[in-house]
């Protein structure tokens, strides 16, 4: 446990340490972004939105200087992008995070009406793939069951929708007591990452739910707004 605190802090500061390189010498500046690291994935939301957001200032740091003095504007960049600090963020930074989400479980349920009854919450691996398994119930077929329909929606602790993948099954012919596999990879991104880091759920539902076409708005308005805030 105290290797793992050790492996976090580290990681840590080395975005704080890219945050930092990015507000100096005048421009815009990157802080820290103030997100909860008590949830289910831990320090993953904080640190990928750390990451992004110093990406970001550092091109808008380029894009100001650019405006006034070409030359400087290219010394910064190159002065930024010679830190090294992608190659370090995915090398150092994500895989020392990573680890610590092993073995971790998001609690999995199945949306109403679908013959299905779990039997593996989603569990996380040291590369954010959750992998669990649901098991049909009787009255089961090919033709009761749009498997290819179904998905993973993750939610928020306020119920909104934050990520969407889709379930995959061969094993045809489909009958009870077969087992469905799922998965879902942890896609941290600068829009979503306040809600990943508010993680309370993963649900199976059908395409052709209502709850699909919600998931889907909420997903979309959330990207949105993101890119619209000042």
């Amino acid at each position: 446990m105290k290797k793992k605190h050790l492996l976090i802090a580290g990681a840590i500061a080395l975005v704080a340490g890219m945050l930092t390189a990015c507000g100096s010498g005048g421009g815009a500046t990157a802080e820290t972004t103030s997100l909860p690291t008590d949830g289910i994935l831990g320090e993953l939301p904080k640190v990928v939105a750390d990451y992004e957001a110093a990406e970001a200032a550092a091109a808008a740091k380029y894009e100001e200087l650019k405006q006034t003095d070409k030359e400087k504007a290219t010394e910064f960049w190159s002065d930024y992008i010679g830190q090294g600090n992608t190659t370090k963020f995915k090398k150092v930074t994500l895989p020392a995070v990573e680890k610590t989400l092993e073995g971790k479980e998001i609690p999995t349920e199945i949306a109403d009406g679908l013959p299905l009854k779990m039997e593996k919450n989603l569990t996380l691996d040291d590369k954010r793939n959750a992998s669990g398994s649901a098991v049909f119930l009787d009255g089961a077929t090919n033709e009761t069951c749009k498997v290819m329909n179904y998905v993973v929606v993750a939610y928020d602790a306020d119920g909104n929708a934050i990520y969407i993948d889709n379930v995959s099954f061969s094993d045809y012919p489909i009958k009870a007591g077969k087992r469905l596999r799922l998965d879902m990879y942890i896609a941290v991104k600068d829009y979503d990452a306040a809600r990943w880091a508010r993680l309370q759920k993963a649900v199976v539902i059908d395409k052709e739910s209502e709850a699909y076409k919600q998931a889907e708005e909420q997903i979309k308005a959330n990207k949105e707004a993101f890119k619209n805030k000042e």
